[in-house]
């Protein structure tokens, strides 16, 4: 396993561009060079960063850079660890999530049932699925037997009519484990489905049919009555609990434009149960008449395409992790969408037919709160070739699991593009894939073939040793020097008497010619400065012996 990492940190990468990544500030400086520090900056608070790790992920911890960029890091691909069995599973096996159970992991996905007059469907029908592991390699579909879609119970079945993220209370409110907030559809395989509406039309049969459901197992479901919003996103939503700012937390998928147009928003509650927090938007009677149950404005957009996105181009399924290895770091791997409509291939193929077709691929998202991202413009786990088993869309699961050095994820593969059914290329129906990411491995610092170096602002920290994750190759060093406040060098610790850092890992410690003590500095505020060559810097972080 520990090759597969490697690799990433050398041919699976993806340059990006410095601009909007690193501030304003940082980018003038970089212009006018490591001019001396004023007094007003000297005085300013340090960051605390403790015994705590720090990623590199933006300009937080970099300043006066010279010959140093940011760049995002693809994960690789693994193997296949689900694939269709059952016939509602042909189609697509969307991922939901990868939480943690009390022994193990449960993986949740969603399938699609086709509507016939033997299973009593006029309209297709969303069937939430289970499975489950030991040590997130090898999965096994968990024999509920709780819901009959028309071929008995001996199935995996644990909801129908839904499609959400699952994730787990810390608090488990009212005793309940495990929440999904997604869509409720009235249906009569699931009783609990009962509490959807069930008017017909286009505005009402999707409307307050965001529910929050709940299991104490994970296996046995049921849904809260009242719906947390008023309005509905589209598809895929989200909720978690932001240990950060120790509240509730959802994004959902709006439609701030109408009907084409697709961003994210941003809720949050103290409480999971009740009406979350809105703003009413009193022009709702002016839209179209089947867009009037759409979330549109009524919460904030944190993440919406821009001049830099193509013609058509929309942001799906928020994948929010806050990622607890780290001090205040988010990603989110919401998949960017192109569609094809009305483009005329004059015959050479079937793209933009049907409608609302397109590829579709998870894009990385960082951020230190939850609200203000920076995206890279590129796909985090790439589409295959046009024929293979991920050639037309990729969409990630919510959650990681950490084993050792590595982050696994696990997304959705399929051959054919979004609504592609009707021009899909003959071969595999796809299924879910794992994909793997050095430990902290988003983003990296990089300097090139010539030395790079920066320092970070004044900081404090508790502990005696300092690390580095960071990947040297075969030809790269990195090596530091602690400074006071004001910039000074201090005696034994200077560049001068730095011993590099030269090898790819995720803790390597941090010497100089007296040794790795660096307790003396413990609780002072210190900056660390860096020279680095042909080396990719991830995070460091202070511990103890």
């Amino acid at each position: 396993m520990a090759q597969s990492s490697n690799r990433i940190g050398s041919a699976l990468t993806v340059l990006v561009i410095l601009t909007g990544v690193l501030s304003d500030g940082l980018t003038a400086s970089a212009r006018t060079g490591n001019s001396a520090t004023s007094a007003e900056e000297a005085l300013r608070t340090p960051i605390d960063v403790g015994g705590r790790k720090q990623l590199f992920i933006d300009d937080r911890f970099v300043e006066s850079p010279e010959g140093v960029t940011l760049r995002a890091h693809t994960a690789a691909k693994a193997e296949m660890v689900l694939e269709p069995v059952a016939p509602d599973e042909q189609r697509m096996m969307w991922i939901a999530s990868i939480v943690e159970a009390e022994e193990g992991y449960y993986l949740y996905y969603t399938t699609w049932l086709d509507a016939s007059e033997e299973n009593g469907l006029s309209d297709p029908l969303l069937i939430m699925r289970v499975a489950a592991s030991d040590d997130g390699l090898t999965w096994r579909r968990v024999p509920v037997g709780l819901i009959d879609i028309g071929t008995g119970t001996d199935n995996n079945i644990v909801m129908a009519g839904t499609m959400g993220r699952v994730f787990v209370d810390p608090h488990e409110t009212e005793g309940y484990r495990y929440w999904m907030l997604g869509h409720l559809i009235h249906n009569h395989f699931w009783e609990e489905s009962r509490h959807a509406p069930t008017e017909p039309g286009h505005t009402d049969i999707h409307r307050n049919n965001l529910y929050l459901c709940r299991s104490k197992d994970g296996l046995h479901w049921e849904a809260v009555p009242e719906p947390p919003f008023p309005f509905t996103g589209d598809t895929t939503n989200q909720a978690l609990y932001d240990p950060r700012i120790g509240t509730y937390v959802c994004y959902l998928r709006a439609r701030p434009g109408g009907h084409g147009s697709r961003a994210v928003a941003r809720g949050q509650s103290d409480s999971l149960l009740g009406t979350w927090p809105y703003t009413p938007d009193p022009y709702t009677h002016r839209r179209p008449r089947e867009q009037r149950a759409w979330l549109m404005t009524e919460l904030p957009l944190v993440m919406q395409i821009d001049e830099f996105d193509p013609p058509l181009f929309g942001l799906y399924s928020p994948s929010v992790i806050v990622y607890p290895w780290a001090d205040d770091a988010y990603f989110t791997f919401t998949e960017g969408y192109r569609r094809r409509d009305g483009i005329a291939s004059h015959g050479r193929d079937r793209r933009g037919q049907p409608g609302n077709e397109g590829p579709l691929a998870p894009e990385l998202a960082v951020s230190r709160d939850g609200i203000d991202w920076y995206r890279f413009r590129g796909s985090y786990v790439p589409l295959g070739r046009i024929g293979q088993v991920d050639g037309g869309t990729i969409y990630m699961g919510v959650g990681m699991i950490r084993n050792g050095d590595e982050i696994w994820q696990y997304c959705t593969v399929s051959p054919h593009t979004h609504h592609g059914f009707a021009v899909q290329l003959p071969g595999s129906e796809g299924g879910i894939r794992r994909h793997i990411q050095r430990l902290d491995g988003f983003v990296s610092l990089d300097a090139g073939l010539i030395d790079g170096t920066f320092r970070t602002p004044p900081i404090v920290f508790e502990g005696d040793r300092l690390e580095l994750n960071v990947d040297c190759g075969a030809r790269g060093e990195v090596w530091v020097e602690i400074q006071d406040a004001d910039g000074r060098p201090v005696e034994g610790f200077t560049m001068h008497e730095a011993v590099s850092v030269d090898r790819n890992g995720v803790a390597e410690p941090v010497w100089w010619k007296n040794g790795p003590d660096v307790s003396p500095l413990a609780g002072k505020p210190v900056r660390l400065a860096f020279r680095m060559r042909s080396a990719s810097l991830f995070a460091f972080q202070f511990v103890k012996e």
